[in-house]
Formats: C-alpha cells, sequence, structure tokens
C-alpha cells in the first residue's frame, strides 16, 4: 500500500508541476476523439470527414478555453445535418441553443460533461459517467448528463434512418419522423431517469459520515442503475443487453475505487471522535486521518570525484609550499648566526642595533615575503 502511495505522490507532484501541458494535452485527446466519432456515426459530409480537418479542429480547439470544444461538437454535428435535412438540422439547432443558453452559459465548466456522455455512450461505457460525476462533483451534473444522452440518440437515429429521412417527403415529415424517432424513445427517458438516479444515490451516500462512504456509495449507484433500467425494460418491454449493462456497471465500480484512490484516500483504522460545546451547542466531530506518504528523495553522492587539473596543481603547490618556507627559514637562521658570530669580533666603535625585537621583525617580515615570492615562482613555472 505505502508503494502505491508514493507512486500517487508523484503522480500529483508531475501534474502540479505540469499541469498546463497535462490539461491542454487531455483537452487535444478530447476534442480529437469527440470529432473522430462525430464523423463515423454520421458523416454525411464527406468533406468534414477527412482526417486532416479533424486534427485541424482539434489542435484548433486546444489553445482554445474548454467549452469551445462542445460548441464546435455542436456545429460539426449541424453542419452534416444540413447536408442530410434542413428541418432536422433546424430541431437540433434550437435543442443546442436551448442546452447552450439555459445550462452552459451558466456553468461552462460542466460543458465537457455533455461532451464526455454522449462519446462514452459511443465507446460502450455509459455506466461510468454517472458514477463519476456522483462521486467528484454535485447532483447538477444530471442536467448535462441528460442533454448528452438526448444528444446520443439524435446521433443514433441519424446514424440508423439517415436514409429513411431523405426519403421522407417534405420538411414537416422529416422534422416529424426525426422528433418522433428521438423523443419517443422509450429507452431514451428511462437512461436519463436511471442515470439521475445513480448521481443522487452516489452524491448522498459518499457524504453520510460512516467507514468506507466512497465505496458504499459506488456500489449503491452501480445498483440503482442496473435495477431502474431492468425495471424500465421489464415494464415497457425494451430490449436492453444485460451484459453490457452489468459489465458498465462493473468497470463504472473499478473507476470509482480508482478515483476514490486519487481523491478521499483515508485511514479508517485511525478516526477520532471529538466531543465539545460552547454556550449554544454540542459538537461531535469524526475526524479521519487522510493516508499520505511522502516520496523518498533519492541522495546522490560522488565517489573518486574528478577534479580540473589547474585546482590539482595549485593544491600540489600548497601542499608544498610549507615545506620550501621550512628550508627557507632554516637557511635564514644560519645565515643570521654567522652574521652573529661575525659581528661579535668587530671593534668596540662599531654599531650594533640597539633593539633586538626590532631585528626579529625585520626578519620575520623578510621571511613571509620570500615565502610569497616562492609561491608566485612555482605558480608561474606550472
Amino acid at each position: 500500500m505505502s508503494e502505491l502511495l508514493v507512486l500517487r505522490e508523484r503522480i500529483q507532484k508531475i501534474y502540479t508541476s505540469y499541469s498546463i501541458y497535462v490539461d491542454k494535452a487531455a483537452q487535444f485527446i478530447l476534442s480529437f476523439v469527440s470529432f473522430y466519432l462525430i464523423n463515423q456515426n454520421i458523416g454525411v459530409m464527406k468533406t468534414l470527414t477527412t482526417p486532416v480537418v479533424t486534427v485541424a479542429l482539434a489542435v484548433i480547439c486546444t489553445f482554445l478555453p474548454p467549452v469551445t470544444v462542445a460548441l464546435v461538437a455542436a456545429a460539426l454535428i449541424l453542419a452534416h445535418l444540413f447536408k442530410l435535412s434542413l428541418g432536422v438540422m433546424a430541431v437540433s439547432t434550437m435543442i443546442f441553443v436551448m442546452m447552450f443558453i439555459f445550462y452552459c452559459r451558466f456553468t461552462p465548466k460542466k460543458a465537457l460533461v455533455l461532451l464526455i456522455t454522449p462519446i462514452a455512450f459511443m465507446l460502450h461505457i455509459p455506466y461510468v459517467v454517472p458514477v463519476v460525476c456522483g462521486l467528484a462533483m454535485t447532483p447538477v451534473t444530471a442536467v448535462p448528463i441528460a442533454f448528452g444522452t438526448i444528444i446520443y440518440y439524435m446521433i443514433l437515429c441519424v446514424k440508423n434512418s439517415a436514409a429513411a429521412i431523405s426519403a421522407t417527403e417534405g420538411i414537416t415529415g422529416q422534422i416529424s419522423f426525426f422528433v418522433r424517432t428521438v423523443f419517443q424513445n422509450k429507452e431514451l427517458w428511462i437512461t436519463v431517469i436511471a442515470f439521475t438516479i445513480c448521481i443522487f444515490t452516489v452524491y448522498v451516500v459518499r457524504r453520510l459520515s460512516i467507514d468506507h462512504a466512497w465505496k458504499a456509495a459506488v456500489a449503491a449507484g452501480a445498483v440503482a442503475s442496473i435495477l431502474v433500467i431492468v425495471i424500465g425494460d421489464i415494464a415497457f418491454d425494451i430490449h436492453t443487453s444485460y451484459g453490457v449493462l452489468i459489465g458498465g456497471n462493473i468497470l463504472a465500480i473499478l473507476i470509482g475505487l480508482v478515483l476514490e484512490f486519487f481523491l478521499f484516500s483515508v485511514d479508517y483504522s485511525r478516526t477520532e471522535h471529538i466531543q465539545y460545546e460552547d454556550d449554544e451547542y454540542y459538537y461531535y466531530v469524526k475526524a479521519v486521518p487522510k493516508m499520505s506518504v511522502a516520496a523518498p528523495e533519492k541522495m546522490v553522492k560522488r565517489i573518486n570525484e574528478r577534479r580540473n587539473p589547474d585546482e590539482k596543481e595549485s593544491e600540489e603547490i600548497r601542499r608544498r609550499a610549507p615545506k620550501r618556507t621550512d628550508e627557507r627559514k632554516n637557511m635564514k637562521k644560519r645565515q643570521t648566526e654567522k652574521e652573529t658570530k661575525k659581528n661579535s669580533g668587530t671593534p668596540r666603535n662599531t654599531r650594533v642595533p640597539a633593539n633586538k625585537d626590532e631585528l626579529l621583525l625585520a626578519k620575520s617580515l623578510q621571511d613571509e615575503l620570500d615565502i610569497q615570492d616562492i609561491v608566485k615562482r612555482e605558480l608561474e613555472e606550472h
């Protein structure tokens, strides 16, 4: 477990250091996948389905605010519908305008949920979206998930019934056929209800003061989705793939557990219950410490460190300098003794310095000057 915590700390540290690049890379991938899936599932206007156009749109959206991705995706859908039918395009335009005016205008940061929901449907993992949104966001995300589900069924209608829409005579007939196919689809409304209940269930359970609340919330949300869809399937005679239903919810549980590890990893074994009071209230507090471990730092110890040749020569000169200084002092000392003996035999009228301390001070100064000359000469030679 400690190794996983260290890995989490490293990932968080890397993201903190390079968050702007990670966010832009994720935005590019989301843009590219969105435009690619739209072109593959509708693809009526062949000019827009080329890889060059898809990559170019994704690159442009990468350097714009995230809500721009949803706007460009809506424009791409409308461009394909314009090629198919003006009536279908008009109805879709009204739906998109309502979505962006009444929701995305006030919560632009959650507009990506509107885009991720149909992508999850196309990738056959739609049950992951309500579980993740219930864990990491608020119940308000039920609105963009409902809109995203409607968009997916609009795309599915165009994909499966493009020939029937084109064969229908008149714009009014095409609009009637499109609206009836999309909004009278019982599977659409059952899915919207199941996702809404799942989001509220996950959100309420994860906020309870119980141990392992997030795990219980993930399991409760998955069970709620399965029950609502099965009941709707039986009541309205809808043929839902139970394999996809169960497999998708199992995947949602696994992703929810991974999300808990990164966002809500706590140690319930060290839970503390605190009670205190003031003049008006009694307080009962449950404190659960977070699980964290510091990533070990690598210490680099240099062995046999290489040195600069000039530094080695200078060090050798400094090492040899004291020896030469001692030799020089011995020579001066012998010379001084000879001069002293020589002066002892001079006549009485020979002038000798009266202060012996001044003579010793002058000699010490001379020795220091000689030492400096030796060091300087050695440096010049090398």
